[in-house]
């Protein structure tokens, strides 16, 4: 630490020590107002409230009509006994000045603490017409708007940051989260990519742009975005990381694992890179060079889970189940609570003939009902990998009749294993039917769950014809 910081602490741990001997001593004290702003926020930032208490009550009796003391006492009433009363309090003091823009900022965030957004948000318009240059204004504005689900609005708020702010990160990337959410995404990709044409050189617009059409599944176009990006700037990671997900995305594995080596060229100290690495080459089915990756990471991450997990999976897709069952284990203990993780390991057991011990995982999983769903869904498709079939079609039909489910991933299961029985075939019509009609199906979800009936021509007609009306 250089001199001149080390003088600076010295003189504001003096400032503290002489307030607490005033205090403690009750003595008589004089302080300098913005001295004791300092001490205030202080110990409002280690969450000493007691003591914030106690300098506001000070600073009020040297400087009674400064409003920012008065905003500090209604931060302390907030937090020890009611936001309703430290609004009541500002409100007061809001009649005297009316535009005193750190009071206006406090009742702002104070309404919006108490989920009075729409006095948050008119409190905030306010502050922008007395200073339309503060991003925080806009930005805090975007939140209450979201906050309430008003995603037209929010964009608006940030088009008008943005004109004054047009190459602004956080703006930019504010910008592109909200407008994913928009019903009609098109018009903040246009405005986006006008941005870009105005401002070539600036890598903050161009990724902006890039992530809102990953967002919006324009992968193709995302990846062009990511490239001029990076002709402007080749030395950020992040870039190459974005880009080879949008690779990803379209199962383009070669290319991301390019992008991901150009990125740990960039940052090789960076441990996550090799994580990704690892599970890139393990989507290749690369599982030597995806154990190499998997195995850097937990050198620096020792207790990532995820990384013991795909040291798992590859070594039992190299028919080393002592080490697979090892790693398993071992991120099951770092997330003892991950269903995923204990899934994976009772998957492993059945098809390595351990079915007794997975048996037991899957019985435990199904007994705490967390996701069950899911847990019966991968137990019914290990029943059926031991020739199983009825068994595994009597526990779905248990599950689905004592449970209500709000995705049909679990009834689109069903439908598939009873297909595989002619004798159930018949029944299937009806069944299908109905469950088109009550719940949101899509194609990738057909040819996840239930990939026989895409296949089948008998009813080709029906899912055409329902889901693209719900289209």
């Amino acid at each position: 630490m250089s001199e001149e910081f080390e003088e600076l602490d010295e003189d504001f741990n003096a400032l503290i020590e002489k307030f607490e001997n005033c205090l403690f001593n009750n003595e008589s004290c004089f302080f300098d107002s913005e001295d004791l702003l300092e001490i205030i926020d202080h110990y409002f930032a280690n969450e000493l409230n007691k003591m914030a208490k106690s300098a506001v009550d000070l600073a009020l009796s040297l400087y009674p009509n400064e409003s920012k003391f008065l905003i500090r006492k209604a931060q302390s009433i907030a937090i020890d006994e009611s936001p309703l009363k430290a609004i009541k309090i500002l409100e007061e003091q809001r009649k005297i000045t009316p535009n005193d823009e750190f009071l206006l900022f406090e009742l702002a965030n104070l309404y919006s603490q108490i989920g009075q957004h729409s006095k948050s948000i008119n409190l905030f318009h306010y502050l922008i017409k007395l200073d339309d240059k503060d991003i925080d204004y806009y930005l805090l504005l975007n939140e209450e708007y979201i906050s309430i689900n008003n995603y037209t609005s929010a964009i608006k708020v940030l088009e008008k940051a943005l004109s004054f702010y047009p190459t602004k990160e956080i703006i930019l990337q504010t910008y592109s989260y909200v407008a994913q959410n928009l019903k009609d995404t098109e018009p903040s990709i246009s405005y986006l990519k006008n941005l870009c044409e105005k401002h070539p050189f600036s890598e903050e617009n161009w990724i902006a742009y890039a992530l809102l059409l990953y967002n919006t599944e324009n992968y193709f176009d995302s990846i062009t975005a990511l490239d001029l990006a990076i002709a402007i700037n080749d030395k950020n990671a992040e870039t190459y990381l974005s880009k080879a997900e949008a690779y990803i995305s379209l199962e383009n594995y070669s290319e991301a694992i390019s992008c991901f080596h150009e990125a740990l060229a960039v940052k090789p100290d960076e441990p996550i890179i090799y994580f990704f690495l690892g599970d890139a080459y393990e989507k290749q089915n690369d599982f030597e060079k995806a154990t190499y990756y998997f195995r850097e990471t937990i050198k620096n991450l020792e207790f990532y889970a995820d990384a013991w997990l795909g040291l798992a999976i590859c070594y039992f897709e190299q028919r080393d189940f002592t080490n697979a069952e090892s790693h398993i284990k071992r991120a099951i203990e770092l997330e003892p609570n991950n269903i995923h993780y204990k899934l994976t390991y009772a998957e492993m057991l059945y098809k390595d003939s351990y079915i007794n011990i997975s048996e037991d995982i899957y019985q435990a999983l199904y007994d705490e009902g967390k996701e069950l769903a899911l847990v019966t869904i991968n137990w019914a498709m290990a029943m059926v990998s031991n020739n199983r079939l009825m068994e595994a079609i009597n526990l779905l039909r248990e599950t689905i009749d004592n449970n209500d489910f709000d995705e049909p991933s679990i009834y689109l299961t069903l439908i598939e294993l009873s297909s595989r029985e002619s004798y159930l075939k018949d029944h299937l019509d009806d069944y299908l039917f109905r469950l088109l009609l009550n719940y949101d199906v899509s194609i990738k979800m057909l040819e996840e769950y239930c990939p026989s009936l895409i296949k089948n021509h008998n009813y080709e007609t029906l899912i055409k014809t329902y889901i693209n009306e719900k289209d």
